[in-house]
């Protein structure tokens, strides 16, 4: 009787130690699974940037091939952040120089695009007659920062003997993520 009562002690004794145990270890062990749980998302952070890391080095190892005047030119044409004021000065200077008033430009920006090259579309109005129009788009093609014309729309007028039209125009500008 007395060993069945030690064994019977025992066991009480034993359950209690793995209770108090589990109450001692328990926040502990939330606390583990807690920081695992920050270590994987650390992790996956790392290889996005590691990635990202890899997609810059080999676009610069590439820039690197080409000479100088080409890293220049690739830049001008699409350029680190969108900069619209600069954008809306060459707009603008393109359309003085050569003797055209523009009635209205507008834009419009995608945000939270992931692209590494961004787009930007931009709006233009203006009225002149058509020698003015191809005027105005062979020097939007021939700015160095990239703008492709994706509409032009017409609409045909007369204000006394002068034959005018409205134009609008559509493009699009590309500018890199800034790092």
């Amino acid at each position: 009787m007395t060993n069945q009562k030690s064994n019977i002690a025992n066991l009480i004794l034993l359950l209690a130690l793995v209770g108090v145990g589990l109450f001692w270890f328990k926040p502990n062990w939330d606390e583990v699974s807690a920081l695992k749980t920050t270590e994987t998302a650390k992790q996956e952070a790392k290889t996005t940037l590691e990635n990202q890391l890899k997609t810059l080095q080999e676009t610069q190892a590439n820039l690197s091939e080409t000479s100088e005047v080409n890293q220049e030119t690739v830049l001008a044409a699409i350029p680190e952040g969108y900069q619209q004021d600069k954008l809306i000065t060459e707009i603008v200077g393109i359309a003085k120089k050569n003797d055209i008033t523009l009635s209205s430009i507008s834009f419009s920006v995608p945000v939270n695009s992931q692209d590494a090259i961004k787009k930007s579309t931009i709006s233009l109005s203006m009225t002149g007659t058509e020698g003015d129009l191809l005027t105005l788009l062979k020097g939007l093609e021939n700015n160095a920062r990239k703008l492709v014309v994706k509409n032009v729309t017409v609409q045909l007028g007369k204000t006394g003997d002068f034959s005018r039209a409205n134009f609008n125009i559509s493009m699009e500008t590309y500018y890199q993520q800034s790092v």
